[in-house]
């Protein structure tokens, strides 16, 4: 009877723990900014990935972007690698709710990307796509520049806009949180 409460009280907060690894927060643009000190408009030139194992712990896989391009933050040229939770190594898969779609993340693909540093991680990683999906941005060209194409409700870029538009909208959103 005992192991039957244990296993049950077990199986709850391994689900509990799932549940709040998986969610999605709510972020507007302001708030992405203030959580983030990276955004890149840029130019995805490697992707890789990488297995950890903690100590006493299972095996985790994380996917490293590496973006090449432009700080929409201060406009200067920066390469920045950012990792989200999943992806496939060496055969090994594992798939996360949050995580972007390959599509979003192919080699080559032009890209707006928003990273904070994270810690425990691993010894490879010390930044990540914050809020996995929810961090990373298409662009397309157009006739009048370059497009980000937004996701929606809820996401820090809600519909599409030119990134000079985005740009003006980050340095409006960053004088006005000072």
């Amino acid at each position: 009877m005992k192991l039957l409460r244990w296993l049950t009280a077990s199986a709850a907060i391994l689900l509990l723990m799932q549940a709040g690894n998986a969610c999605i927060e709510e972020l507007d643009l302001q708030k992405m900014i203030s959580k983030t000190d990276v955004a890149v408009q840029g130019t995805i030139t490697d992707v890789r990935t990488v297995k950890y194992t903690p100590e006493n712990d299972d095996r985790l896989i994380y996917t490293i972007l590496t973006i090449e391009g432009t700080s929409l933050y201060d406009n200067s040229p920066i390469t920045v690698d950012t990792a989200f939770l999943g992806g496939t190594f060496e055969g090994e898969s594992m798939m996360v709710t949050s995580m972007p779609a390959p599509s979003e993340y192919r080699l080559g693909n032009d890209v707006v990307v928003f990273s904070g540093t994270v810690q425990g991680w691993g010894p490879d990683i010390d930044r990540c796509v914050y809020a996995s999906m929810g961090g990373i941005f298409r662009t397309i060209d157009s006739r009048k520049g370059a497009v980000v194409l937004g996701k929606g409700k809820g996401f820090a870029i809600e519909g599409n806009q030119l990134v000079s538009t985005l740009i003006s909208d980050i340095a409006k959103a960053t004088s006005e949180a000072k």
